[in-house]
């Protein structure tokens, strides 16, 4: 079976953060062909874009007229136009193949330089927008298309329907540049506004993101998939990118396009995306605390749970394991909730306790863990296998209840000595995953 075909319509950008080159990475990662029409080149690094060399739209029309001619493109996106004269030849080309894009109202860079010129947006206006499938616009440019201002939510879902009157058949207002702890983003179909929301990542303002998305949601078209699903699995997709994204200049983060970015399930509620986040950002400092000493043979699991978690469905943690490979920690699956019985047993039964303590992990036993565990004052509780009563609903959720018990208080770490065909076992319990790190790092010889 051969890939989808994803067409972008874009400006190049030789930093290799944004345009062309972020939408091919964004098509490869979703296993799509991707092609290209290029529309500008510019001279751009993480910092500012420093020239712009607009093609002739004859060149613009060639490309496009070259690629429909033998590719089944399923999906087109626009990007970079930057004048009328672009907007015009590229709209011109699509209505003839009968072809809706997904536009991205490429206006400014990140560096907030200008990529477009004082023609391009009353063309965008009247000769593309109203033959678009799809119109994903940031704060910045809805406003600059409904020349008024947008500062609140409720300015955004007005600023939607507005945008639906310039013709597109569906309106995508990302909230990144709206103020608060979450980035929601408003999707209307011409009848109702959606909402999608993950927490704000701190501190990343990410190169490329816009066309990224856009190349998402086309790619996942591309693919047959519903725009209402695409739209939010696009958005979870960048946010992994943006959130593993890295520095390699001297100006903005760009996106890691790379297919091992940990991409976020859908949320049930804003407090489920909230701990998938705070875990999901505890892996990496988990991952350098620990000692390949304190991997059992049956891998390790992390769990955090929501506050006031009642059912297995309610923590999160690995759906697979933390591993020996060589001499290094190897994390292998993705985080989702409900993905652990054994050690989500523990932390849904210490918070029957302390309803704070809503971390846990499992570690190898020794003789040598539990004393240096004592020698760095972690308190400790532990149970015994051959105790456990016959109607007990499980192991783990009766051993950890006991352990306590006989403590008197939820400890640092519960232990046990295992059993017939049973791994002796440490489940380390800590409040939040940072505390958890800590708790690793004394314990870790």
């Amino acid at each position: 079976m051969h890939p989808a075909v994803a067409l972008t319509i874009a400006g190049s950008d030789s930093s290799g953060g944004a345009g062309i080159q972020a939408d091919i990475k964004a098509f490869q990662y979703l296993g799509v062909h991707g092609t290209t029409v290029i529309t500008a080149i510019t001279s751009q690094n993480t910092r500012n874009v420093t020239a712009i060399y607009p093609l002739p739209p004859s060149q613009i029309t060639a490309q496009l007229e070259t690629v429909l001619a033998d590719l089944p493109v399923a999906a087109v996106k626009t990007g970079m136009l930057y004048n009328a004269t672009i907007v015009t030849a590229v709209a011109s080309t699509l209505k003839k193949h009968h072809l809706s894009p997904v536009v991205d109202p490429v206006m400014v860079a990140t560096s907030t330089d200008r990529l477009a010129d004082d023609t391009f947006l009353a063309a965008l206006k009247t000769q593309l927008l109203p033959h678009a499938l799809l119109l994903t616009a940031n704060i910045p440019e809805a406003s600059t298309l409904l020349d008024a201002p947008i500062r609140s939510l409720h300015d955004a879902k007005h600023a939607c329907r507005k945008l639906a009157d310039l013709g597109p058949r569906n309106i995508l207002v990302k909230g990144g540049h709206l103020k608060g702890s979450t980035a929601t983003d408003l999707l209307y179909d011409g009848t109702t506004v959606h909402e999608y929301s993950l927490p704000r990542i701190p501190q990343r303002k990410a190169h490329g993101s816009g066309c990224t998305l856009a190349a998402l949601i086309t790619g996942l078209i591309a693919c047959d998939t519903p725009l209402h699903d695409a739209v939010p699995k696009a958005k979870r997709i960048l946010w992994a990118m943006i959130n593993e994204g890295y520095t390699p200049g001297k100006g903005f983060d760009v996106l890691n396009h790379s297919p091992l970015v940990m991409v976020p399930p859908e949320f049930p509620t804003l407090r489920h995306a909230q701990v998938w986040c705070e875990l999901h950002g505890s892996l990496p400092p988990l991952l350098s605390a620990l000692s390949v000493t304190l991997i059992p043979e049956v891998g390790i699991n992390v769990a955090y749970a929501i506050p006031n978690a009642r059912t297995l469905a309610d923590v999160c943690s690995l759906q697979g394991r933390i591993v020996r490979a060589g001499r290094v920690p190897l994390r292998c699956g993705s985080l989702v909730f409900g993905g652990s019985k054994h050690v989500a047993s523990v932390v849904l039964a210490a918070m029957t306790v302390d309803s704070g303590m809503r971390t846990a992990m499992n570690l190898r036993y020794s003789d040598a863990a539990i004393t240096r565990a004592k020698k760095q004052r972690l308190s400790t509780a532990t149970f015994d296998r051959d105790d456990e009563p016959a109607a007990a609903k499980s192991t783990m959720d009766w051993g950890t209840r006991t352990a306590i018990q006989r403590l008197g208080n939820v400890p640092d770490l519960i232990y046990d000595h295992g059993g017939l065909g049973k791994e002796p076992m440490i489940r380390l319990l800590a409040r939040t995953p940072g505390e958890l790190v800590r708790k690793l790092r004394r314990l870790s010889p």
